[in-house]
Formats: structure tokens, C-alpha cells, sequence
């Protein structure tokens, strides 16, 4: 099923955005991303 159909079905909405907000996500997603490397931590938080 595509995207459109999802907002078509109102599953889905259009949000504003900026390339900060962006930019901040990926940054999240990273930082994540490299915490899943660290061995201390629980099997459920790893990715």
C-alpha cells in the first residue's frame, strides 16, 4: 500500500518540517546507533 493511500485513509498526515529538525533526527538516530555498539547494555536496547 503506498503513502498516499495511508493519507487518503487518514492513517497518515502532512507535517511541516525544517532541514534542523532534520538534521536533529539523524543526529538522534546516530547517537542510537552507536549506543547499540556498547556491550554493557541490555540485549533489548541494542539495534
Amino acid at each position: 500500500m503506498s503513502l498516499e493511500k495511508w493519507a487518503e485513509y487518514g492513517w497518515l498526515k502532512a507535517e511541516l518540517t525544517s532541514r534542523d529538525e532534520i538534521k536533529n533526527l539523524l543526529t538522534i538516530v546516530d547517537r542510537d546507533l552507536k549506543d547499540a555498539n556498547v556491550a554493557a547494555i541490555s540485549d533489548d536496547r541494542k539495534v
